[in-house]
């Protein structure tokens, strides 16, 4: 018995439904891989950075015990980043000199420009490693007194400076919560920005749909305790507070 064969109409509908359903999903899928990058290199960075400082802590001493100059100088950034630097694999070193980071406007996440940029503050050392991950020190202050934390307890309450990092160097979106992330360097050891307990210039960072000009870099905890990016999707204020 003779079979009938697609008539060039079906054929043509057929394929505009493939390509209907393939535009509605590729987007998707695009942005899901974007994501599980970003999660992957920010992991890695929290491990170059933490094996950086127990080496540090090895040769230096103690965190609290550090000359890390003071709160918000250039002097106490370039030192405290040139006590990590040997143990950091870089391919560029600017330290307080700019071009490492990138030098234009970064936004935060769902909006305006963010509230602290790189190029228009000179308290920042900045440097490149070696998977092109730039990143920025800036200092507390010798002591490692500046509290972080709700309650005055715990890691965060001692935090001796900040590591502010773009996962993919100059390149878009130069966004805070995209791609701009932020890591505390405690007297017990390097803490991702935004964790539970942290006071709101720490903590409270993240939120879905905010445009105020500080919210975004305090992404870093929920990304790496959780493995996923959902606050670009949803409001996570209920499970992270």
């Amino acid at each position: 018995m003779k079979k009938n064969a697609f008539t060039l109409a079906e054929v043509l509908i057929t394929l505009g439904i493939i390509g209907v359903v393939a535009a509605m999903t590729m987007p998707v899928l695009i942005q899901n891989q974007r994501e599980k990058v970003v999660v992957t290199q920010l992991k890695k960075v929290q491990s170059v950075f933490s094996q950086a400082f127990l080496m540090a802590v090895e040769v230096n001493g103690m965190a609290e015990d550090w000359d890390i100059g003071t709160e918000d100088s250039s002097a106490g950034a370039q030192k405290l980043y040139n006590i990590m630097k040997p143990y950091l694999l870089k391919v560029e070193d600017c330290n307080l000199k700019k071009g490492c980071f990138y030098e234009g406007t970064y936004k935060s996440l769902n909006g305006p420009s963010y509230a602290w940029q790189p190029s228009v503050h000179s308290v920042y050392a900045r440097g490149i490693l070696a998977d092109g991950t730039a990143f920025l020190f800036w200092s507390a202050g010798s002591g490692c007194e500046l509290d972080a934390s709700k309650d005055g307890k715990g890691p965060l309450s001692r935090v001796c400076g900040t590591i502010y990092v773009d996962v993919n160097g100059h390149r878009k979106p130069n966004r805070a919560g995209v791609d701009y992330f932020e890591f505390l360097i405690t007297k017990n050891g390097i803490y991702p920005g935004g964790l539970p307990g942290s006071k709101s210039k720490y903590g409270t960072q993240c939120k879905y749909n905010d445009i105020s000009n500080t919210n975004g870099a305090s992404c870093t905890g929920w990304v790496i305790t959780n493995g996923n990016m959902d606050y670009l999707k949803r409001d996570i204020s209920s499970e992270w507070n």
